[in-house]
């Protein structure tokens, strides 16, 4: 059940606490709006489940409610919120350890096979998207969640996108995998084995090495559920297998050779 981040007669809740207007500052815009929520929301500023108030959001913000209902519902199609009986939003709840393996194994079955492809086609490669983003990994940033999230979105989506492929495309798109996952974690994310086995993978579509580039990936995804179902578990020993063991063969040609 949703928790009101606000009582009765309290001051606005913290959620909105960082006021929009300085003296001489510009009014916030939509996307103002909506990425200062969104922050909040994967940094857990705004708890799971816990009500949205368009009033104290506008007032803290100094906008007017107009562009907080439509920062609001960009944040409904990113499944960050849902709308209540009463007109108003709350936050969804994190995802559980079954939620955690329902988008693993709906990303084994079309990553791997993208990264396949990536590595086949040399025109399209994205190898050097790939090892700009590597490089411009900052570690030294304020926020490594927000920072993660960023990169692991841009990093798998340079290689979705180079697939040329729509519909695979747009379901990953869908999913909103990366905030959700990430949004798991608020503090000591370990960093350094996700940026190791993105290496991995550049290296091996770098090379055109199909076979090599599909096997990193699924290395990569199987290591990921294995950090994040450990974040989720309620204890050490609980654990749910993934139930996608083999490799995805989405269209001919994509067999191994």
């Amino acid at each position: 059940m949703a928790t009101d981040s606000m009582s009765a007669g309290e001051a606005p809740n913290e959620v909105v606490r960082e006021s929009a207007l300085s003296s001489g500052s510009a009014r916030l815009t939509t996307a103002d709006v909506y990425e200062k929520l969104r922050r909040k929301i994967l940094d857990h500023s705004i708890p799971p489940a816990t009500k949205v108030n368009i009033h104290h959001i506008s007032q803290e913000f100094g906008v007017s409610p107009t562009p907080v209902r439509e920062a609001l519902r960009l944040l409904q199609g990113d499944n960050l919120l849902v709308a209540t009986s009463n007109k108003g939003y709350a936050t969804t709840e994190i995802l559980d350890l079954a939620g955690v393996r329902d988008l693993f194994e709906f990303r084994l079955l079309i990553e791997p096979w993208a990264a396949r492809i990536a590595a086949s086609n040399r025109l399209a490669n994205p190898a050097k998207i790939l090892a700009a983003e590597l490089e411009h990994f900052d570690t030294s940033t304020d926020s490594m969640q927000h920072t993660l999230i960023s990169h692991d979105s841009r990093f798998h989506n340079a290689i979705l996108a180079s697939t040329n492929n729509q519909t695979v495309i747009q379901a990953f798109t869908q999913s909103h995998c990366h905030m959700h996952l990430f949004r798991i974690y608020s503090l000591d994310w370990p960093w350094q084995a996700t940026i190791k086995e993105h290496e991995r993978i550049r290296e091996c579509i770098q090379a055109a090495d199909p076979v090599s580039a599909e096997k990193a990936m699924r290395d990569h995804l199987y290591g990921g559920y294995e950090r994040f179902s450990r974040a989720v578990a309620e204890s050490p020993t609980e654990s749910i297998p993934l139930r996608a063991a083999g490799a995805a063969q989405l269209v001919a040609g994509s067999q191994k050779t």
